[in-house]
């Protein structure tokens, strides 16, 4: 028998937006925030002795989002939540701070590699592509995701 190609298997990366009851986003790309531990060194002898300080995250950069009618206008939305040049202003960090879950899958759409969990997120930069009639790409390029704190589930 044959088997059908998955015409979503560029789109292996899903991410979930909570509360927000909506679907997934796909995206083509995910770079996952590094953690990394920051060292103080302190001492009083002739040396110094490192211990570990603060935990700090970068920023998930998320490419090639996959266009679907509440794609593009819900993450400019979310943006403009987070700091409008219209008003002025933006909402309180209780307001446009969500909760994901990032997933990894594998090519066949549907079995999961990996997971995590990332806290605190607020979409902080949105590069959209270049705009072609004849082209039916996406028109968001690349969503780049404050972190707070990310945890692998």
């Amino acid at each position: 028998m044959a088997k059908f190609a998955n015409p979503r298997k560029k789109f292996n990366w899903s991410i979930q937006i909570t509360p927000d009851p909506i679907n997934p986003f796909l995206f083509q790309k995910v770079d996952m925030s590094e953690s990394s531990i920051t060292q103080d060194e302190h001492g009083d002898t002739n040396h110094n002795i490192k211990t570990a300080g603060r935990v700090e995250y970068a920023n998930i950069k998320a490419e090639k989002l996959m266009s679907s009618s509440q794609g593009d206008n819900y993450m400019w939305s979310w943006f403009d939540t987070c700091q409008s040049s219209v008003i002025g202003g933006g909402a309180i960090p209780f307001i446009y701070k969500k909760t994901i879950i990032v997933t990894e899958m594998a090519e066949d759409g549907v079995t999961v590699l990996n997971t995590w969990q990332a806290f605190g997120v607020w979409p902080c930069k949105i590069t959209p592509s270049e705009y072609n009639r004849g082209d039916s790409g996406n028109s968001i390029e690349t969503v780049e995701l404050s972190v707070d704190k990310l945890s692998r589930l």
